[in-house]
């Protein structure tokens, strides 16, 4: 875990947090956090399955650190994955995330959603039909790689960089995609940010002179 920052300490100096301990999973620690495991059983821990109640079923999990994408805060996640079947069971967060220290809003959890939604993609799709006409054919990962190069290189080598872009909805590791199109003299990044959240607060930031309003707070 990540030592204090100078606006947590000063928060708990006032009271207006609890205060966090150094160690969550220390059986003398308290608050919210007291109930994580040791990070030296993440590899193997125990858990009673809820879907068996009222029966106790210990299931064995493999607690896997990742991160939240359902906003640019990146918060730490950790991933319990069932040790029997190797599916994803549910999130929650991570306590030694420097910056969330395991204190994450409800759509971090909900991450197992994503995962389990029956309409999420799982693989490629290449349009059969006409432009809206929603009918699609499914291809394998080689093709796809393969029509994307073959189409980029066409685009370069004519020097139509302009038709060449890349969307990313949440950050993640489009920093290095970004180097490469910057290699190719493209600029042609496009996100969530310059799309969806910049016209947002451009309209907050005319409507109360503040472009980022605090829901959770509200």
């Amino acid at each position: 875990m990540g030592k204090k920052s100078i606006i947590e300490r000063i928060g708990e100096a006032l009271h207006l947090i609890p205060r966090i301990p150094e160690r969550p999973w220390s059986s003398g620690a308290t608050g919210p956090l007291r109930a994580y495991p040791n990070p030296d059983d993440w590899h193997d821990h125990v858990e009673l399955d809820a879907n068996a109640w009222p029966k106790q079923v210990e299931r064995r999990y493999s607690l896997v650190p990742t991160t939240c994408f359902n906003c640019e805060s990146a918060c730490g996640l950790l991933a319990y994955i069932d040790k029997e079947t190797g599916v994803v069971s549910k999130f929650e967060g991570n306590p030694h995330h420097p910056g969330s220290r395991g204190r994450n809003c409800a759509k971090g959890p909900a991450t197992i959603n994503q995962i389990n939604d029956t309409e999420r993609i799982l693989h490629p799709l290449r349009r059969s039909g006409a432009r809206g006409s929603g009918e699609w054919e499914r291809i394998t990962w080689d093709e796809a790689l393969d029509e994307i190069a073959e189409k980029i290189r066409d685009s370069l080598k004519t020097g139509a960089r302009d038709r060449v872009t890349y969307h990313v909805g949440r950050p993640g590791n489009e920093g290095y995609v970004e180097r490469v199109l910057k290699a190719w003299g493209v600029d042609g990044h496009n996100s969530h940010t310059n799309i969806c959240s910049s016209g947002a607060r451009l309209g907050y930031s005319m409507w109360h002179k503040f472009d980022r309003p605090s829901p959770d707070h509200a």
